[in-house]
């Protein structure tokens, strides 16, 4: 039996969801009579005798955000573990990125390499950011974000609509991706309304997500119910379904990581912009994994990562221009004629279903964690 400790946090995001508790909870679940999991907030809680109780100690990202990074691995490598650190974004952000000031500040990036470069082993998301990594540390493993079908979130159950849904879900950060499609959105709107709706999912009451909805909206101009605008304007948390729903843009609330994927089925065809850059290049390809799982279609920028699995035959692929014209042509091309990307929807279902499910991708975690010990 193999001793794992997974080092997570308290209050997990969507990082700590894919990348360490749904894997080792299917590991669990699946593979229990070879694996003994536990899960600590507090490596410091942890004894050298303590610790040599496990055969495997894993961190996601950052050992500490203190200085004693090399510290606690040397501590965990004398205890007899093995140090895994699994990473899934690049730790040098783009220059639009709203926690450059905290990652300066915090001096991340030195402690996030400190980490790679003393693990014994590294585990990612792509190829791409693997063959990176390597500059650092050789010993890389690509381990792509999955879906579990057994959690309930993953559940398809389609919310039927009278108008053609349009959907981006995502988290505050990503500003400068939504912005891409503001021209193709601009675009639409100028024409009959009444045949769509572009869906914001995650929405809360924050300064960003009240920046992008005025990206969808043209600063509300798009809109013409004054009396809908006015509920949007107040920023309430009151889901207001009955008014939304004959309106050409529409919020879907946001909620926790373990329920978030249920708004895939409050939409029709998946908007997965990107700006292209350094950091973007380093990403996962989840918002593909989770649309083709729920066979969506999608429209999406024709840049890494995305590139890995997405071609024309998958998606609507939208080439990056100065005027991001790309985005109101696909818009409009669909609206008049939705049933042409439904085949390319069951192509990117097939995809995932083959690559990129639980099943498939923790038979290679189970292998390498056998491999090491």
């Amino acid at each position: 039996m193999i001793s794992i400790l997974v080092v997570t946090q308290e209050n997990p995001t969507g990082l700590n969801y894919h990348r360490q508790l749904i894997p080792h909870a299917h590991l669990d679940r699946n593979y229990g009579i070879e694996y003994r999991i536990d899960m600590t907030y507090n490596i410091n809680t942890f004894t050298e005798n303590d610790l040599s109780n496990f055969d495997i100690v894993t961190f996601l990202r950052i050992v500490s955000e203190k200085d004693d990074t090399i510290e606690i691995i040397n501590k965990c490598k004398r205890s007899g573990c093995k140090v895994i650190i699994d990473i899934d974004d690049y730790w040098k952000l783009h220059k639009h990125h709203e926690l450059m000031d905290v990652y300066i500040k915090k001096n991340y990036q030195k402690k996030c390499l400190d980490g790679l470069v003393n693990a014994d082993y590294v585990t990612t998301t792509t190829e791409i950011f693997a063959n990176k990594i390597r500059e650092y540390n050789k010993n890389v493993i690509v381990l792509p974000n999955s879906i579990d079908e057994f959690e309930p979130q993953f559940k398809r159950e389609p919310i039927s609509s009278d108008r053609l849904r349009f959907g981006w879900i995502g988290g505050i950060f990503h500003i400068p991706d939504i912005l891409l499609m503001y021209e193709g959105f601009k675009e639409v709107n100028k024409a009959d309304t009444s045949k769509f709706q572009l869906c914001l999912g995650g929405f809360g009451n924050n300064d960003q997500y009240q920046f992008i909805e005025k990206i969808y909206t043209d600063n509300y101009r798009s809109l013409k119910d004054k009396e809908y605008i006015h509920y949007l304007k107040s920023y309430t948390d009151y889901n207001n379904d009955e008014m939304s729903i004959s309106q050409p843009y529409k919020r879907l609330y946001g909620t926790d990581v373990f329920n978030y994927a249920r708004l895939y089925n409050s939409i029709d065809i998946a908007l997965i912009p990107l700006e292209s850059n350094a950091f973007n290049r380093y990403k996962s390809q989840i918002k593909i994994i989770e649309a083709g799982y729920f066979k969506k279609p999608v429209i999406v920028s024709n840049v890494e990562p995305y590139t890995i699995d997405c071609t024309k035959d998958n998606s609507i692929l939208i080439n990056p221009d100065k005027r991001n014209s790309g985005w109101g042509v696909a818009l409009k091309s669909i609206i008049r004629n939705p049933e042409k990307v439904k085949d390319q929807g069951e192509a990117l279902h097939e995809l995932v279903m083959s690559k990129y499910i639980m099943d498939v991708v923790n038979k290679v975690r189970h292998e390498f964690y056998q491999s090491i010990i």
